[in-house]
């Protein structure tokens, strides 16, 4: 603002607990800002700290100081001479009952306001809207920059609520997957432990092994084909071997029990009309490889034995006639799938012969 020398702002500060000094004056064209030492006058501006007034006019007599810049910092002299009229506005401070002070130094040419063109000190009635527009100028935009302060301070704690509950929630994920990942691995371990049984055998599960199935994502019914699998693989991979079997991480295939299961598109009549096909298919399938473990010939009577329930061999070639159809069908398009009955098993080599 044209007619402004320089300026003197003395505010307490919250973050220290100080009340601070600072002088911004022009040199030239520029503006320069620095530290004042208060310490000679603390005493002598806490009465105007404490005036109600918004703004008041100031001789020379009334001013408490003036600048003296020194060595390395500027100090202030009590009752200095004072050249220019000074304004000073008093803003209420947020930390207590005292004002904030602000010592506006003023040319005493009102040309310099554009209030007349006369080289005059300034009148009563000049100083009068002088000082109102710069205490409401003043007290705007400290007002505004409260407000965005406050409004920064809004955003920063929602911000940090956010955060903090993304986090307490991705913990309770992280938790919650592990325990899940846990309960796998108890599944899949009585899996095992049937095996053992039924196989008398020990198989053991290494650590890279457990770790694999805490992270399957898959059809939670599907575990146990997988297991039975992973157990099928691991006794024609260790065949003849005695004492515990490991099962290692890679010897756990989530893929082949997927295939497996086959999932016929189509409608939901549709996937009815298949799903006791493919149960029979995937149960002589299992049974067949049982019985190619331990050496047997893939007949009619040792597959049915090796069923989970057993069953005769004509009960075998009765129930694939009256799914022929059926098979045929599954057989065309899901070729991966059933490789060893039917490419050696003579009843369902058989009904894929007929057209």
């Amino acid at each position: 603002m044209p007619g402004i020398e320089k300026m003197i702002t003395v505010h307490y500060d919250g973050s220290e607990n100080l009340i601070k000094g600072i002088l911004t004056e022009k040199k030239k064209r520029n503006y320069t800002t620095k530290t004042l030492d208060l310490d000679l006058v603390l005493s002598s501006l806490t009465p105007f700290m404490e005036e109600r007034n918004p703004y008041t006019w100031l001789n020379k007599q009334q001013i408490p100081f003036e600048i003296e810049e020194k060595s390395d910092k500027l100090v202030i002299d009590i009752f200095s001479e004072l050249e220019n009229i000074v304004l000073l506005v008093k803003i209420p401070d947020e930390y207590d009952q005292l004002k904030d002070l602000i010592f506006i130094y003023l040319n005493e040419n009102p040309s310099n306001f554009g209030v007349t063109n006369t080289a005059n000190p300034l009148t009563t009635d000049n100083k009068s809207i002088i000082a109102f527009l710069l205490y409401n100028t003043v007290k705007t935009f400290v007002e505004l920059q409260n407000n965005d302060r406050e409004l920064l301070k809004s955003a920063n704690l929602r911000t940090r609520q956010i955060i903090a509950s993304t986090e307490s929630l991705k913990q309770d994920l992280e938790r919650t997957k592990d325990n899940y990942g846990l309960s796998l691995v108890k599944l899949c371990q009585n899996y095992i432990q049937q095996w053992s049984t039924k196989n008398q055998k020990k198989y053991i599960m290494t650590a890279g092994a457990l770790e694999k199935i805490k992270r399957y994502t898959g059809d939670l019914k599907k575990l146990e084909d997988i297991i039975e699998d992973t157990i099928v693989y691991v006794d024609n991979l260790y065949f003849g071997v005695h004492g515990e079997i490991e099962i290692l991480e890679w010897n756990i295939q989530f893929d082949r029990a997927t295939h497996r299961q086959v999932k016929v598109k189509g409608e939901d009549q549709k996937e009815d009309k298949y799903a006791k096909t493919i149960a029979l298919l995937d149960k002589l399938e299992k049974a067949a490889l049982n019985v190619k473990l331990k050496r047997l010939k893939l007949t009619g009577t040792n597959v049915g034995a090796a069923c989970p329930t057993p069953i005769s061999a004509p009960a075998i070639s009765d129930a694939l006639y009256n799914h022929r159809e059926n098979i045929n069908s599954l057989i065309i398009t899901h070729p991966e799938n059933w490789e060893t009955i039917k490419r050696e098993f003579r009843p369902v080599m058989n009904i894929l012969k007929v057209s």
